[in-house]
Order: structure tokens, then C-alpha cells, then sequence
């Protein structure tokens, strides 16, 4: 049954990491969800996404990474992917209770090196970038060097004609490709972070103790299925894979995120009485009494 939702933001401090929350009116028995985007994105990659979650009774949080949309600036040129993964732990904080974590990108790597060190709900890791462990092969030093030190949706390719981006993302309307170069303008990306990537983040998966799922998109430019599917191998994970999707299709594209949506629901309901076990183990009890 869907629900009727309400919105409402955090800024978490010191950290001034900015937390957007779409939960149900009525609080529910469910385990929180995190949100965690990808490079040069925020929150509002969510929006559809959260919502859906919400209306079936989820509790969604969408945080933004330090120097990311509405967080804090930040020196990009020095920020690594354990800072990301800091920055994640900030927001669990603010949530209270270990979380589901749903992460996009980069930011389902930042889900892993935190869920390696703190206790998580489940892991559920779209489109995600490999770790060291899960890269189907190691750059040069040319290649590094022309990673600038801070980057921006321009260089990246995604800042580009509509003719271009209908080629890359068929499964996006005009409005949703418009609406995505409109965020994206003036973002920037730590170089630094991804030169970290590139040569190999290391995950010790055998201390993530949590069930996962991997979804991998056919059409995706940024990072290839079978990468994705390596990253499901490494973590024992489940694995499904949408033919028809593209990178950023797979959390907006109206051509398919209701499929991925719908899936991942799927997922966390099945999976929910061991979840709901899971944190009274460690002892949060959950809110409410539905």
C-alpha cells in the first residue's frame, strides 16, 4: 500500500554534512535506509527513488558528501575515499541505528569501506565502483596524469549535447537528461579520489557481515556490468542485471529506475525479519510499533 510522506533536512555538525530525509507519515518498524550518491551528484539524484522507498513504509536518508551539492566545502584536491566513507559514518550517526545502505558509483564504494569497519543492515550497490580486488585492470602513469587535481561534469562528458547524452542514456526523457545537466553545472570532483580508485581501493570484504545486492546497467559508460558483477562474486552478494539501463538511468531515468526501484524493494522486504533481528542483536531497537 502506498503511503502519504514528508520531507525534512539535517545539517550534521561539526561535519556540515547535509542529510535529506522522505520517510512515511507514520513511522514504521522498517530498518533506516542511506542513500549515498556517486561523483559530481547529491541528494537530489534520490529524489524519485526515496520517495518510492518512503511510500512502501521506508524510512530514506540522502546525505551529501562532504563539498557536494548543499555539504560544506571542501578541499577537494586532498579528499580520498575514506573520507567519503567518514562521511558516511557521519550521517549514520545521525540517524541512530545501523542503516541499510544504498549506494550509487562511488558511493557504493564509500558503502563498503564503511560497512568493513561498522556494523550495517544490508548493502545494496548500484552501478558500483570496484575496488582494488574487483578492477579489471590497472592504469599507467600517463593515464593518472591526466586526472586533474579537481574535476568537473564538463570534463567527465556529461555536460554535453542532448543529441549526445539521448545516444548515451536512451533510457532518460529530455526532461530528466536537462534536469541532470542543470544539477551538475558548477559541481566539482576530487581528482585525487579518483586517481585512489583508479589505481585500487582496498576492501576487506570478508569483514562486511551483511547481505547485498549488486545491480549491474547494460548501458552503462561509466562503470562495465561485468565490473559490477566481479564486485557481486567478491562480496558473496545476490546479483541482477538490467539490459536496458545506463549509469545514471539506473537512479533517474523514468525509462528504468522504476524497474531498479521496484527490485530493490523487492530485496529489502524479503530480507527484512533478519534485518529487524539483525539490529536487535545490536541493540537499537526500531521505531515505532508497526
Amino acid at each position: 500500500m502506498v503511503q502519504a510522506i514528508k520531507r525534512d533536512e539535517a545539517f550534521v555538525e561539526p561535519e556540515g554534512i547535509h542529510v535529506e530525509t522522505t520517510q512515511p507519515e507514520r513511522r514504521s518498524r522498517k530498518p533506516p535506509i542511506l542513500l549515498v550518491h556517486g561523483a559530481l551528484t547529491g541528494s537530489w539524484l534520490w529524489a524519485d527513488f526515496a520517495a518510492y522507498l518512503a511510500e512502501r513504509g521506508w524510512e530514506a536518508h540522502a546525505l551529501n558528501l562532504r563539498g557536494h551539492f548543499t555539504s560544506d566545502n571542501a578541499d577537494l584536491e586532498s579528499v580520498s575515499m575514506r573520507d567519503y566513507a567518514d562521511d558516511v559514518g557521519v550521517a549514520v550517526r545521525h540517524i541512530g541505528r545501523p542503516p541499510v545502505i544504498i549506494g550509487w558509483g562511488i558511493g557504493s564504494l564509500a558503502a563498503m569501506l564503511h560497512a568493513e569497519r561498522h556494523p550495517v543492515l544490508g548493502l545494496v550497490l548500484l552501478a558500483p565502483s570496484p575496488p582494488a580486488a574487483a578492477l579489471p585492470r590497472r592504469p599507467d602513469d600517463h593515464e593518472l596524469r591526466l586526472v586533474p587535481d579537481v574535476y568537473d561534469a564538463r570534463w567527465w562528458g556529461w555536460i554535453a549535447p542532448m543529441a549526445r547524452l539521448r545516444e548515451w542514456m536512451p533510457d532518460m526523457e529530455d526532461a530528466e537528461l536537462s534536469k541532470m545537466q542543470e544539477l551538475l553545472a558548477g559541481a566539482s570532483e576530487s581528482g585525487s579520489a579518483r586517481r585512489e580508485r583508479m589505481r585500487g581501493v582496498e576492501v576487506a570484504a570478508s569483514r562486511i557481515n551483511a547481505p547485498s545486492l549488486v545491480i549491474g546497467a547494460g548501458l552503462d559508460d561509466v562503470v562495465h556490468p561485468a565490473e559490477a558483477r566481479r564486485v557481486a562474486d567478491l562480496l558473496g552478494a545476490d546479483y541482477e542485471f538490467v539490459p536496458a539501463a545506463s549509469h545514471f538511468g539506473l537512479v533517474m531515468g523514468s525509462g528504468t529506475w522504476p524497474q531498479v526501484a521496484q527490485s530493490v524493494h523487492g530485496w529489502l522486504e524479503e530480507r527484512r525479519p533478519a534485518m529487524l533481528a539483525r539490529l536487535a542483536e545490536l541493540g537499537a531497537a526500531p521505531v515505532g510499533a508497526r
